[in-house]
Formats: structure tokens, sequence, C-alpha cells
């Protein structure tokens, strides 16, 4: 895309006039307008993410769209989850030339059966699109795990800003996430007079709230927590924390560190909660901290399909005139001895 550093420049230029042009009514199955596939064409080329999600395939129109512009990346993989289309999806996807073939994984699964199995295999999304159930739960849902599972500055696209569902999530995960902005005004705009206005939209000519994720991972006084974990060794003895910014101020943690064997038959748990003080005035700190005891679970010896979870807990709680703690990524565990 050249020079613009934004999507919003990029709508400006006459490249970006280009690529509305092709997807005029291409692909034929796709239900969006043209500037909105170009939009999404756009971002996977602005951003050049690794991986991007998908919820609701459908007729797999946007799931071309995101492959092409991988293709045209040289690299990535769309994954795209919906759990009606196994015979559909899958047979629209065959008719496409292979190179673009090569650049997706359609799902079979809800949405929440494909977060599931995203955070265990610990994927990370430079973009996501949902575009699943409109109800305003599942909208609220499907951006709560988008959030947690993107990449820091990556890009979440809500489609159909028009409808009630997919709108008051964003408004509501907005306020509850301030690290968080609108690529645009459709949300700060919002007239309570006004309350079912179908233009209302981020960028011009789309259906889409695009909600961009902090450069870093903001930490307040929560509680947060990240869910679990797989983890290779059944100990910890600490985190290590990567802090992007100053900060003054006393973080609580809490860490469950969780065993299961014999079909989940075997469960164990060790639990460890504690407080650190930070005072870092120089960005870029890197703090570790060491358990006044290891966290171990020791399943019987007779059990071969042993595995382990971690499930940290954090709460920052700043000194006065102290922003929420930054850090680079989520703080992550160590053992002395990995055994």
């Amino acid at each position: 895309m050249g020079e613009p550093k934004d999507i919003a420049q990029v709508m400006a230029t006459p490249v970006y006039a280009e690529v509305v042009r092709y997807f005029s009514n291409y692909p034929g199955r796709s239900l969006m307008s043209d500037h909105s596939r170009a939009v999404l064409y756009s971002l996977v080329r602005l951003l050049r993410p690794n991986l991007v999600a998908e919820i609701g395939t459908l007729y797999a129109g946007t799931t071309e769209v995101f492959a092409r512009a991988l293709w045209q990346n040289g690299e990535g993989v769309v994954h795209s989850a919906d759990p009606y289309g196994a015979e559909r999806c899958s047979a629209v996807i065959a008719q496409w030339p292979a190179e673009l073939q090569r650049h997706v994984q359609y799902h079979a699964k809800s949405s929440m059966d494909f977060f599931s199995r995203m955070v265990l295999e610990s994927k990370k999304f430079g973009l996501l699109l949902i575009d699943g159930n409109h109800d305003y739960e599942y909208a609220l849902f499907d951006l709560q795990m988008a959030a947690r599972l993107v990449t820091p500055g990556g890009i979440v696209v809500m489609d159909n800003a028009e409808q009630t569902g997919p709108f008051r999530a964003s408004r509501v995960f907005l306020d509850a996430n301030p690290a968080w902005r609108e690529i645009g005004s459709a949300i700060a705009d919002y007239d309570p007079l006004k309350p079912f206005n179908r233009a209302r939209a981020s960028l011009p000519d789309t259906s889409f709230l695009l909600l961009q994720a902090p450069a870093s991972l903001s930490i307040g006084a929560g509680p947060h927590s990240w869910g679990q974990d797989w983890i290779t060794v059944p100990k910890v003895d600490g985190l290590h924390f990567d802090i992007v910014t100053p900060c003054r101020g006393t973080l609580f943690y809490q860490v469950q560190l969780r065993g299961f064997a014999n079909g989940n038959r075997w469960i164990s748990e060790d639990r460890l909660e504690g407080q650190l003080r930070l005072d870092v005035e120089q960005a870029g700190k890197q703090t570790e901290l060491r358990f006044d005891r290891t966290m171990m679970v020791t399943a019987p010896t007779e059990y071969q399909d042993t595995l382990f979870t971690l499930e940290l807990d954090l709460s920052w709680q700043a000194d006065p005139g102290t922003p929420p703690l930054a850090l680079a990524r989520l703080p992550v565990h160590w053992a002395v001895d990995k055994r």
C-alpha cells in the first residue's frame, strides 16, 4: 500500500479506487458492499497479519477477499468459522484457485468452539472480522474473545453497525476497555435521539465498526483474567514482566496451576496469591518475580495422559497520577528446574 499508514489514508489514494473497482460485485456470493470488501482487502495489505479470523462464513465471499489479500502478501492464513456450513462452505472453497485455497482454513464450529480451539492452540490474530450471530449477547462474546486473541495494535472489525446488537456490544466493550479505540467516530458520535441510525459506521460506505487494540497490554484495576493456557511442565517458580512505560503502583496477582490426567478424572490445583510493588522510571524495563515457594502439581506415575494449565489474574493499583500498567505481553512463567 506504499506510504499510507492507516486505513483512512489508504481510502484516499488512487490505489484504493482501483481496489474498489476490482471488488465491484466480486466475489458474487458476498453480501457486503464493494467498499466493505475493498476495506477488508486493504486492511490485510496494510497490516500484513500472519493470521486472520472470520466469524460467519456463509458463502465464503469475504473469506475469498481475505485469501486473495493474503496471497498478494505472500503469506498468512484466514481461519473462518461457521457451524452450519460444513458442506456449503467446503464446496465453495474447493472451487477457488489452488493459490487461494492454500491461505484458508475453514472450521465447521460455533464461535465458542472456534475461539476455544484457538486459545488452546495459542493462536494470535492481527485482524478479526465478527459477522456471526448479531444478537447483543453473542456479539459481545465474540468481541471479547476476539480482543483476547488479537495481537497488540491489531484490529477487530464488527460488521452491521446499523444493528442494535453489534453496535451496543461495541459501545459496552469500549467503555470497559478504555485503552482500545475506534478507528472513526461512529460510537463517539452516537445520538440517543437517533438510536437506529442505519448510516452509522466507522468508515464511509461500509457497515463496519473498526476497533483497534492498544499497542501494549493495558492492566487496570480489573481484576483481569486471560483464562487457562497449556504449559509443558508441572511447576512454576515465578513470572517475567516486560514493562513498556514508566509506572508506580502495586500489582496484585493470582496464579493457578492445574494438572489433569486419567481422562480428567484426576485433577489437582495449586494456587498462589501475592503482590508486587513496581516503581519503574525507564521504559522497556524487564522485571522478574520469584515466588516465595515453588508451585507444583504432581500426577500419580501410572497416568500417561497428564496435561497442565496455568491461569493468571492481575489487578493494578496505581499510585495517584499514574496510568494503567502497560506490558509488552502477558507475563511469562518460568521454572528453575523444568522437570
